[in-house]
């Protein structure tokens, strides 16, 4: 099967107060390490940014259409821009995502518009995989003012996969690094 990676690599990062993209862990920026993560699997793979500084990394960077929407405006551009109908969408913040985890999220494709993993902690709409099928709804959410990523898993096929197991195995599996001392906690 062919899929896109869309890296969401665009946020304003004001928690951290400079670009997450950029910061580095383990010697590789955030942004180098979801490019490592997913290029055995994807058959393209998109930056989702406004940041002209992304362009160094040599993948197409893709700016928002609709700007100052959040999330589901990168998805939303991604999509578009993709040349497959299954795109897996990564945060760049979620530094800790495997291997493993992606090919389990795959496993689950089946009949659906969305492959959402879910834990006690809730769903992770930014680690997911998302057909092109989800375009004509997200612009209708978008045009509405309504922005919120869960809003639109409510009005597409989703299936919403259990993530527990994995998250039992590596804790830090959804960890989002959006302060400096997220980051420095992830070095320990």
């Amino acid at each position: 099967m062919q899929i896109t990676t869309i890296i969401l690599a665009g946020g304003k990062s004001k928690r951290m107060g400079t670009d997450k993209a950029l910061l580095e862990l383990e010697g590789k920026t955030l942004l180098e390490r979801a490019i490592n993560l997913c290029k055995p699997i994807s058959t393209e793979l998109l930056i989702s940014s406004n940041s002209d500084l992304h362009a160094g990394f040599n993948y197409p960077v893709i700016n928002d259409e609709v700007k100052n929407c959040g999330p589901i405006g990168g998805i939303y551009s991604g999509l578009k821009q993709s040349n497959t109908d299954w795109n897996l969408v990564l945060s760049v913040d979620t530094a800790f995502v495997d291997a493993p985890f992606l090919q389990f999220l795959i496993e689950n494709i089946g009949d659906f518009d969305a492959v959402v993993p879910f834990s006690e902690k809730g769903g992770e709409p930014l680690i997911a995989l998302y057909n092109k099928s989800c375009i004509s709804k997200m612009e209708e959410l978008i045009e509405n003012g309504d922005y919120r990523m869960h809003n639109l898993l409510k009005t597409v096929n989703t299936n919403w996969v259990d993530a527990q197991e994995y998250l039992n195995k590596n804790k830090r599996l959804f960890t989002n690094l959006n302060r400096p001392e997220d980051l420095e906690s992830s070095k320990l």
